[in-house]
């Protein structure tokens, strides 16, 4: 079996109440500890973000912290730093959870499926009609336009030619995804296997982040630059 070294990701802002709850996941992952490794660039925080992620460090876990807040630097810091063993990044959001077989199965779909950057199929942390529809809404569009949202899977070679735009904290992920497109080919892997917190929906309504996201995505960048993505709690 050729195990792909995956290192992951994940910016953290201000997450003390869900922090714990996503490296917990990571600690669990059914791979071996000496072919991933996951890097939290805590940035900006006024909560203890960095001192719960600090709990976990340990061979394979290592945390950072920068008094700059921002997603996008965050997460060009974390490719910056990865181990160079490193074949694949794995950046996802703080309210991500993995189960236990992902990397497995990411390993075992990139065996059979060639392709350069990508994102994987999601489902919600609650069970609802609603949560179902979006998820649903989510991946197919996703699919459809080949776009990046909650998890970003980049061969490191990618990873390390195209950065995230600093300037921006949100639709950075499709300016991203954009940049990535040049350079290779598109995937889309279906599992089960990668759960997304349904707090924003829950806390904002589940069509009110339908306007919120249209909304950003009709805004020029020069106004993107100026405004920030709001922090939920």
């Amino acid at each position: 079996m050729n195990y792909r070294f995956f290192s992951i990701i994940i910016p953290a802002h201000n997450e003390e109440k869900i922090i714990e709850q996503a490296l917990s996941c990571l600690k669990k992952l059914d791979y071996p500890r000496d072919r991933y490794g996951v890097i939290v660039v805590e940035n900006g925080s006024s909560d203890t973000t960095y001192e719960k992620s600090k709990k976990y460090e340990s061979d394979n876990f290592r945390v950072y912290s920068s008094k700059e807040r921002g997603v996008s630097r965050a997460r060009n810091f974390g490719v910056s730093v990865c181990s160079k063993e490193t074949d694949w990044c794995v950046i996802m959001d703080t309210d991500t959870f993995l189960k236990e077989s992902f990397l497995n199965e990411l390993n075992s779909y990139l065996n059979q499926n060639p392709g350069d950057y990508g994102t994987a199929e999601l489902i919600f942390d609650v069970n609802t009609p609603k949560s179902r529809f979006w998820a649903w809404y989510r991946n197919f569009t996703d699919r459809l336009m080949k776009t990046l949202h909650i998890i970003h899977i980049v061969r490191i070679d990618l990873a390390k030619k195209e950065k995230y735009d600093e300037e921006l904290a949100a639709t950075e992920d499709l300016e991203y995804g954009k940049s990535l497109s040049r350079h290779g080919k598109y995937f889309f892997m279906k599992t089960d296997s990668v759960v997304t917190s349904a707090r924003r929906f829950e806390q904002k309504g589940y069509i009110g982040m339908f306007f919120i996201n249209i909304y950003y995505g009709l805004l020029p960048r020069s106004i993107l630059k100026k405004i920030g993505w709001e922090v939920i709690r």
